[in-house]
């Protein structure tokens, strides 16, 4: 839902002959994608964020649509700075800070603020406030991402949080008590329905979004605290995460035992040369609640990157994006699909390496003798050559693959020890 606001008068009188919907339009388009779905934030330095900021410039009436749009769509908070400016802004205390006003320092238009509402259209939010080099502003804690998370709680609909630059000391989680009802930010959020976090967000919340239906974590591993947030709710459709290393079939089994829901798709995010199906993985049903998918997060040309660091990089780009959800991905095969498949290519392969009338003549002791007996050049106790078994070239020469190679010697010599048995 985009900002739209309400045709009054001081509004339309601020573009004149222009209708109102007009501009609406222009700025819906302005925010908006070819698939779909806006990022979850617009960077500052984005074209759109500049556009939206130089509007809110323009003057007092275009300041009250122009910022609902800003601050539904660009709170992109990426250091110190930014995320002490916008507590600043949404009036909380920042006590002895770089970025506190001084006094008689000129500070938010109240007057502007209130009537245009902003707190109501702040639906989306991306905060990873990392502290860079040139940053004066303190790292940001526990209790300044709990008072923020609380304030715009009601409002979100879409969160990327990122705890991993956020100073957290243990004494301070014992004093803070973050997993509380009163601290946990999450339960404050009801209408979050789609979230993307790094794996340490459950040491501080563990409970989840009461409706929360899209969920992307950097965790790698089914560990119990991350399927407790996962599978406390029965509104979650869809869960991408990396893929375990050590993933086994009771990893999948468990998957199925905990959720609760309707339908959920589980993506498993890795590079495609580290994914490989469980031995002994369950058979797949149509009426599953539970359906695994594999998804391939491609490397650079000269593949030198961390594949951890690589998959995870990957979750936070297109998670923050927008475009996480509808990435291509594949069904996870199952354990038997998986030896029907391999007894289906040696199948294939044998009636390709040995000719079918050679293969009977294996079982039936009259057309070994038969078999035996054309076969030219072949003395009594001496062993037939590879050359002089009725084997055509045609069968051999299209095998080009090392082990399938090997796999006609060791038929035509265990061939051989027949024959002269």
């Amino acid at each position: 839902m985009q900002p739209h606001a309400r045709p009054d008068k001081p509004l339309q009188r601020a573009f004149g002959v222009f209708p109102l919907e007009l501009f609406l339009n222009v700025l819906d388009q302005l925010v908006g994608t070819s698939h779909g779905r806006p990022p979850i934030a617009y960077a500052p330095s984005d074209a759109v964020t500049r556009a939206l900021r130089a509007l809110t410039l323009v003057s007092r009436t275009s300041y009250l649509v122009a910022s609902r749009y800003l601050y539904a769509n660009c709170l992109y908070l990426n250091d110190c700075t930014n995320y002490a400016r916008l507590r600043r802004t949404v009036g909380l205390d920042l006590g002895r800070h770089p970025q506190a006003l001084q006094y008689g320092e000129a500070g938010r238009n109240n007057d502007l603020f209130h009537r245009a509402d902003i707190p109501r259209f702040i639906t989306s939010l991306f905060m990873s406030p990392h502290r860079k080099n040139a940053d004066t502003c303190p790292m940001v804690r526990l209790p300044q991402i709990i008072d923020l998370g609380c304030k715009i709680a009601p409002t979100l609909k879409r969160l990327a949080i990122d705890m991993q630059p956020v100073y957290t000391t243990r004494s301070e989680v014992l004093s803070v008590k973050p997993h509380t009802s009163a601290n946990n930010i999450f339960l404050h959020m009801p209408n979050l329905e789609e979230l993307v976090c790094s794996y340490d967000v459950t040491d501080y919340f563990p409970h989840p979004p009461p409706n929360l239906k899209r969920l992307a974590s950097t965790f790698q591993g089914f560990e119990d605290v991350h399927l407790d947030f996962c599978f406390a709710i029965s509104s979650l459709e869809f869960l991408v995460c990396l893929r375990p290393e050590d993933l086994q079939a009771s990893h999948i089994d468990k998957l199925f035992e905990r959720y609760n829901g309707h339908h959920l798709d589980v993506v498993l995010v890795d590079v495609n040369a580290n994914h490989a199906v469980p031995i002994n993985t369950r058979d797949w049903k149509d009426d599953d609640t539970v359906k695994v998918w594999e998804l391939d997060v491609p490397k650079s040309y000269y593949g030198d990157e961390d594949d951890l660091v690589l998959c995870d990089s990957w979750i936070w780009q297109h998670g923050v994006q927008g475009t996480l959800w509808t990435q291509e991905k594949r069904r996870m095969l199952s354990w038997s699909e998986i030896d029907a498949r391999i007894t289906e290519a040696l199948d294939a392969a044998e009636d390709d390496i040995v000719p079918h009338e050679v293969q009977e003549g294996w079982h039936d002791p009259m057309q070994l003798d038969e078999l035996w007996s054309s076969t030219p050049d072949h003395s009594a106790g001496s062993l037939p050559t590879l050359s002089s078994l009725p084997l055509s070239a045609s069968y051999v020469l299209p095998l080009l693959d090392h082990w399938v190679a090997l796999s006609v010697i060791l038929a035509l010599a265990c061939f051989s020890v027949q024959l002269c048995l």
